[in-house]
């Protein structure tokens, strides 16, 4: 068998090991220390075939919100993975890179958290119809709710950078996104928040209360590729 054919193996083998049946998973760790053993594969080699991409199933405008890019924040920074944005059609798409399991999990973190919180922010907005409030009052204090809403929200998001930033991620972002200017990306996720209101204790409140499982197998048909 070769080298490669040995890391594509190995790679199946600890994708097995996360089946929900115990001594399916068991075995198949077995097999890929084995393999690891018999090809003297380094440590370097075997972390680099359990890091992984997924897409979010959610498309994203063109011209993407710092609200998306704070979402966006909150995950890389709970979840010890890296986003990047990709075209799709004229619209965006975010793609997680990790640790495979951490990649999965934050592209469905994403989908529910940006969801949600376009159901709550359109929820408040939508209270203020009839009320006489100016639209430039409007604004600023929905600008403010959804800070604080996110802010709450990304608190529930569960972190699992235990074992921090894997240390092969820039080596594999540069082989998967060669092209993709990254540092523009990260500049752009640093942009400062406006003017904040009360509102921003009512929605962190709101925010609080959300709720992000990790998704059991088959509740997604997650795109991870290797």
């Amino acid at each position: 068998m070769s080298r490669q054919r040995a890391l594509e193996k190995i790679a199946k083998c600890l994708e097995l090991g996360n089946s929900s049946n115990v001594h399916e998973a068991a075995q198949a760790i077995r097999m890929a220390h084995r393999l690891m053993l018999k090809h003297g594969l380094e440590q370097a080699d075997i972390e680099l075939i359990q890091m992984g991409k997924t897409s979010t199933q959610t498309l994203l405008p063109a011209n993407v919100s710092e609200n998306i890019l704070r979402i966006i924040r909150g995950i890389n920074s709970r979840f010890g993975v890296e986003a990047v944005l990709v075209n799709h059609k004229g619209l965006k798409r975010a793609e997680f890179v990790g640790h495979a399991d951490r990649a999965v999990f934050a592209a469905f973190a994403f989908d529910i958290v940006y969801r949600e919180m376009n159901q709550q922010v359109g929820s408040f907005r939508n209270s203020f119809a009839g009320s006489g409030i100016d639209n430039v009052t409007v604004a600023r204090r929905v600008t403010s709710f959804t800070a604080g809403w996110l802010e709450g929200a990304l608190e529930k998001l569960p972190d699992l950078t235990t074992n921090g930033r894997n240390e092969h991620m820039d080596d594999y972002l540069d082989e998967m996104f060669e092209k993709l200017d990254r540092e523009t990306f990260k500049a752009k996720i640093k942009a400062s928040m406006g003017q904040l209101t009360p509102d921003f204790q009512t929605g962190m409140k709101k925010g609080r209360k959300l709720s992000v499982n990790r998704p059991v197998e088959g509740a997604r048909a997650a795109s991870l590729l290797r």
